[in-house]
């Protein structure tokens, strides 16, 4: 674990919910191409984010690729990440890849494909702010977003540091707003989504991360055949080197050798207890 880490200045734009996105590049879509519904929460920096009237991103352009590699057409829908799975289960989408992470609990009750990037999580406060460890949460107001590992952090966290009030969010953005005004104390995102906001408002800073590392990859119904070719897909564009280029273009590195950025996993991926 480690703390105080960077500092951060202003970015715009908000996730507009449920916004059905077509994705195409500028030549025409096959019209015979099967087309595959992906729902993503389209507000996560450096995997998957507007720039104008674009969707970019890591992990947006890896499940594309693995997507359009195994044959398919590609539509995004944006969605709040509460809504993501009971949409799945509905049928409402087909996948769901958006920065997930593959915990006991969701490989138990979906199928999921091999990873394709690794993270762990970080708390943030004020910059300058009178908490300097975990010990100050005490008696404030943590924010976390509903459904997340993250929210499973703040509870941990709780269990050792607190009492202090976890307050449920639908949305990053909001969090960080009452962050910045006051409302709440501290809030626990991703720790690469903190870091891009760190860097972007000036505002926050790093106070703690954990040392939990989880897997992140995409999810389907149990059963849905359409996992074994997303994998497929995946496999094939970590061969041929196009991960790893993805990678550093978006998160400004190379990826380690045994990344799951690069890595092509011979056994489906179990997490671990």
């Amino acid at each position: 674990m480690f703390t105080r880490l960077l500092k951060t200045t202003p970015m715009m734009g908000a996730t507009v919910l449920a916004a059905t996105l077509a994705f195409g590049d500028a030549k025409a879509q096959d019209a015979d191409r099967p087309v595959v519904r992906v729902a993503s929460n389209v507000n996560i920096p450096l995997r998957i984010f507007r720039a104008g009237n674009e969707i970019q991103g890591y992990e947006y352009e890896v499940y594309k690729l693995a997507l359009e590699s195994a044959g398919y057409e590609v539509q995004v829908t944006d969605v709040a990440f509460s809504g993501l799975f009971s949409g799945l289960q509905a049928e409402q989408w087909d996948v769901v890849a958006s920065n997930v992470f593959i915990t006991p609990v969701r490989h138990a009750e979906m199928d999921h494909s091999e990873p394709y990037l690794g993270a762990f999580d970080a708390v943030i406060v004020r910059e300058n702010d009178n908490i300097q460890n975990l010990e100050d949460l005490a008696g404030g107001v943590v924010g976390t977003e509903t459904g997340t590992t993250q929210a499973a952090y703040a509870e941990a966290l709780n269990a050792e540091y607190g009492p202090f009030e976890i307050r449920a969010y639908e949305d990053i953005e909001t969090q960080l707003l009452d962050l910045e005004v006051g409302r709440i104390d501290a809030l626990t995102l991703g720790y690469p989504t903190a870091v891009t906001y760190i860097q972007e408002r000036g505002l926050f800073e790093v106070l703690s991360t954990n040392d939990a590392s989880f897997m992140i990859g995409a999810f389907f119904r149990k059963g849905d055949p359409l996992r074994d070719e997303f994998n497929a897909g995946l496999r094939t564009i970590k061969e041929d080197g196009t991960t790893a280029v993805l990678f550093e273009k978006y998160f400004g590195d190379a990826p380690a050798e045994e990344s799951p950025v690069v890595r092509v996993f011979d056994e489906p991926y179990v997490p671990a207890e």
